[in-house]
């Protein structure tokens, strides 16, 4: 198999696993996130956009994680597992 075969294969194979994993996580709209935010399960709103973004205005009691720093603070998030956790960001591109 030449090098670009298997590369064109490769990509194919990353994007639909990546597709299905993301057919798994539930898109939420504002009133769902004010309800999760201020209801009983207190979900944890995390802005994972640059600094610099989130300075420039955010969600009110949102964190900033960076979303290729996740790794390493990690520790900013709650330990309980049953606690929501709410990721944004700009969108794609």
């Amino acid at each position: 198999m030449t090098k670009p075969r298997l590369f064109i294969y490769l990509f194919g194979f990353i994007f639909l696993a990546s597709s299905l994993a993301m057919a798994h996580l539930p898109v939420i709209g504002a009133e769902d996130v004010r309800t999760w935010v201020t209801g009983k399960s207190k979900a944890v709103l995390i802005d994972s956009r640059l600094p610099d973004e989130y300075q420039q205005g955010h969600i009110p009691g949102a964190i900033n994680i960076p979303a290729e720093r996740m790794k390493n603070e990690a520790t900013r998030l709650p330990r309980e597992k049953t606690r929501p956790l709410i990721f944004y960001c700009r969108g794609a591109g």
